[in-house]
């Protein structure tokens, strides 16, 4: 296990490229920085970039400062980020040169982005707590104009891309399932909290949310005798951890799922049956973010406090 504190408030994100050559941490202290995951222990990122640092201030003040999420794009040359200045950036992934932004028409800031498995839709969201969020897109080759559908009656904090559409997150305690092409939402989901992560596996047959201190994870079904779209069937709860579920991610396989949370910990699970597989505490504080690497050996996963560490987990 390797564990740094590059930053100074909490990491939101953090990703790796698609080819596994890098990982990039983003934070509230609004910072950017990208690394070679086998010089992570020596602190010194292949680049950075304040990336909330503007000339001109903004015309809303964010309830929260910096960045809250980024993602890499599938062909891995744009990083993406995304803050509580209403922007949506993308930088060249090698030199962390600025490429162009896209501003979040109206309301508080974004709060998290994700990408389309082709590489050719971006959605995002945010929105302050009490308030309705729509849920934005934009083409990302031409990373024009912006669209929106209705989304949520609350802050939405949550998306996830699937092979079949989207799914996003509220704290309205709903997840809504959409397509990317029409906007239109396919599938809407009731949950008992607020949603703080989710994730499809890569094939798409299961669906997971953190809900408090509990994995829920469904079995993505297709209407009988159809090839319509999948919709959430039967759940499982995977319980063990004591605090509230910050992010989870399945391997690249779809067999196992890990979990980062408040009670210090990063648990994996096995997907099928809910059994934990290991846990490990590295006494950092409040987890806040995991990822897999693209070969399912590493985990990536960052704090409350600053922290970016890098885990074995391969057999």
């Amino acid at each position: 296990m390797i564990v740094i504190q590059p930053h100074a408030a909490c990491v939101n994100v953090a990703c790796f490229s698609p080819d596994g050559a890098r990982v990039a941490s983003v934070s509230e202290d609004g910072w950017a920085k990208v690394w070679d995951p086998a010089e992570l222990h020596a602190g010194a990122p292949v680049w950075q970039v304040n990336a909330e640092a503007d000339d001109e201030a903004p015309d809303l003040t964010p309830v929260f400062g910096g960045l809250s999420h980024a993602q890499f794009t599938p062909d891995g040359r744009t990083l993406l980020t995304a803050g509580w200045w209403r922007d949506v950036r993308a930088w060249d992934a090698a030199t962390g040169a600025p490429v162009w932004n896209v501003v979040k028409p109206g309301g508080w800031g974004v709060g998290t982005l994700v990408v389309s498995h082709d590489g050719t839709q971006v959605a995002f969201a945010g929105g302050q707590l009490g308030e309705a969020e729509r849920v934005y897109l934009f083409d990302l080759p031409a990373h024009g104009a912006v669209r929106s559908v209705r989304g949520h009656a609350d802050a939405c904090g949550a998306l996830a891309a699937g092979p079949d559409g989207f799914a996003s997150g509220g704290a309205d305690k709903h997840v809504k399932f959409w397509s990317w092409t029409s906007g239109r939402c396919c599938h809407d989901l009731a949950l008992r909290g607020i949603v703080r992560g989710l994730e499809f596996s890569p094939d798409g047959t299961k669906f997971a949310a953190a809900g408090g201190a509990v994995v829920m994870v469904w079995e993505m079904v297709r209407p009988a005798g159809t090839r319509g779209r999948r919709r959430p069937g039967p759940l499982r709860q995977f319980r063990g951890h004591g605090a509230q579920i910050q992010s989870l991610d399945f391997s690249p396989d779809g067999s196992t799922i890990a979990s980062a949370a408040h009670d210090g910990t990063v648990r994996i699970w096995d997907a099928a049956s809910g059994a934990e597989r290991r846990a490990f505490a590295p006494k950092i504080g409040p987890l806040h973010h995991v990822a897999f690497s693209p070969d399912g050996l590493t985990l990536a996963f960052t704090s409350e406090k600053g922290h970016v560490g890098l885990l074995d987990v391969g057999d």
